[in-house]
C-alpha cells in the first residue's frame, strides 16, 4: 500500500507559528490607531450589507457557497467547498437560528471526507434536532492506547467509514431539553499494511466495526446566543448503549458529559470555560473510545494522538474584542485519557494557545477562527475553520 506518511509531531512549522502570531499581534498593535469612519470601516460595513442585507430589511435567510482551506493536524491543509443554509423556522426574536450544511473536503494527505450537519429548532424553540452524518476515507496516524503512548510508536493504516450521530429533543420546561441519542458507526476496507505493530496487537475493531447505540440526552442551554454566547450555560449529558442482541458487534456504554459556561466580562469580552468527558465501560473499538486531539475541546493535539476508555479535558478561553471585525482570544487547559477513571489524574497534559478573530456575520455573531495552539513536549498545531471552538 502506497499511503502519505503523516508525521505531524515532528514536522516543523516555523512559517505557520511566525504567520498566525504575527497576524494576532499585527490586529492587536494596530486596532488601537483605526478610526472609527475611516474608508476600512465603510468598506467592511458594504461587505456586511451585501451579506445580511439592509438594517431595515435584514435577511431571513442566508446561504453560503464558500471554499473550505484549512489546516489541522491530522489533515494537514485541506481544501474543498463547504454549503450552509442558516434560516429560522419563525421569524421571531425567539426562535434560535437553524443551519443546515454540508462540507466537502480533500486534503493534502489524500483524505477525502463529505460531512452534512444540522441543528434544528422548531417555531420557538420546543423542538431541537442536531445530527452529524459523514462518510470518509482515510488515512490517519496510530500511536497506541493509552496516556503513555510514544511518539516512536507511530503507525499508519487507512480506512473508509460511514458515521451518523443523531440528537432529538423537546422542550420539557424554560432551557431544559430531553430526549433521545442515537449513533451507528461503520468502519471497513481498514488496511494495515504500514501498521504491523496495531495488527500484531489485535485492538479491538482494527479489522472493522459496526456499532449502534441508542440512549437518552438532556440538554440544558440558556446561552443568550449559539454562536457566540456572553452568557449563560449549556449542559448537555447523553448515554449511549451498544448490544450485540441488537446488531452490534460490541457490548458496552458510552457516558458522555459537555459543560460550558459563559461570562461576560465588558463589553463583548467573554470568559467561556468548559468541561468535556467520555466514559466507556466495556469492550469498546478503539475509534470509539475517549480521545485527546480536535479543534474544539483539545487543540494542539493530533486527533487520536491520546486514547483510551476514559477522556476529560478542561479548557478556559479569554475572548477580547479589539476593534470592529476584528478578536483575539487566549486560551488554555488540561486532559488525559486512562483505562480507568481515578488514573485520570496522572499524566495530565496541558494545552495552551492563542488566536484570531474575524467576523464574518456580524448579526449572527459567526467568526473566522486562527488559533494556534500548544501542547506537550513540543506539540502544535494551527487551526482555520468557522465558529467559535465552543
Amino acid at each position: 500500500m502506497n499511503l502519505i506518511r503523516i508525521d505531524s509531531c515532528r514536522i516543523k512549522r516555523t512559517g505557520l507559528k511566525r504567520f498566525f502570531l504575527l497576524a494576532i499581534l499585527c490586529f492587536a498593535g494596530t486596532a488601537s490607531f483605526a478610526q472609527p469612519n475611516n474608508f476600512v470601516n465603510r468598506t467592511i460595513n458594504w461587505a456586511y450589507k451585501i451579506v445580511e442585507g439592509d438594517s431595515a430589511k435584514p435577511k431571513k435567510k442566508y446561504v453560503f457557497v464558500v471554499p473550505i482551506w484549512s489546516y489541522k493536524p491530522e489533515t494537514r491543509w485541506q481544501y474543498g467547498v463547504s454549503v450552509s443554509h442558516f434560516f429560522k423556522s419563525k421569524n421571531d426574536s425567539v426562535t434560535r437560528m437553524s443551519v443546515i450544511r454540508t462540507n466537502i473536503v480533500h486534503t493534502l494527505n489524500n483524505q477525502f471526507s463529505v460531512r452534512p450537519f444540522v441543528d434544528w429548532f422548531s417555531a420557538q424553540n420546543i423542538y431541537n434536532v442536531r445530527g452529524i452524518f459523514q462518510y470518509t476515507d482515510f488515512v490517519e496516524s496510530y500511536w497506541g492506547i493509552g496516556p503513555q503512548a510514544k511518539n516512536d510508536n507511530e503507525e499508519v493504516y487507512s480506512f473508509k467509514q460511514l458515521r451518523a450521530n443523531v440528537k432529538a429533543t423537546r422542550l420539557i420546561k424554560p432551557g431544559l431539553y430531553a430526549g433521545l441519542h442515537f449513533s451507528v458507526e461503520n468502519l471497513y476496507r481498514v488496511d494495515l499494511s504500514d501498521a504491523p505493530k496495531m495488527e500484531l496487537s489485535q485492538v479491538k475493531g482494527s479489522t472493522g466495526f459496526f456499532e449502534w447505540g441508542l440512549g437518552p440526552v438532556f440538554s440544558f442551554d440558556n446561552r443568550n446566543h449559539i454562536y457566540f454566547p456572553t452568557k449563560g450555560h449549556f449542559i448537555d449529558i447523553g448515554v449511549l448503549l451498544y448490544q450485540k442482541t441488537w446488531g452490534s458487534n460490541s457490548n458496552f456504554t458510552s457516558f458522555q458529559l459537555d459543560a460550558r459556561k459563559y461570562l461576560k466580562l465588558w463589553k463583548e469580552n467573554v470568559l467561556a470555560l468548559q468541561l468535556y468527558t467520555v466514559f466507556n465501560e466495556g469492550n469498546a473499538p478503539f475509534r470509539m473510545m475517549g480521545t485527546l486531539g480536535n479543534e474544539s475541546y483539545f487543540r494542539g493535539y493530533y486527533f487520536g494522538r491520546f486514547r483510551d476508555n476514559h477522556a476529560a479535558t478542561c479548557q478556559a478561553e479569554l475572548r477580547q474584542q479589539v476593534w470592529g471585525p476584528i478578536g483575539i482570544v487566549l486560551f488554555g487547559g488540561f486532559g488525559n485519557v486512562s483505562n480507568t477513571i481515578p488514573n485520570l489524574t496522572q499524566a495530565i497534559k496541558p494545552m495552551y494557545g492563542a488566536g484570531l478573530r474575524i467576523k464574518a456575520i456580524p448579526r449572527e455573531k459567526i467568526n473566522l477562527r486562527l488559533d494556534y495552539a500548544w501542547g506537550e513536549k513540543g506539540i502544535s498545531a494551527p487551526y482555520i475553520t468557522l465558529s467559535e471552538a465552543f
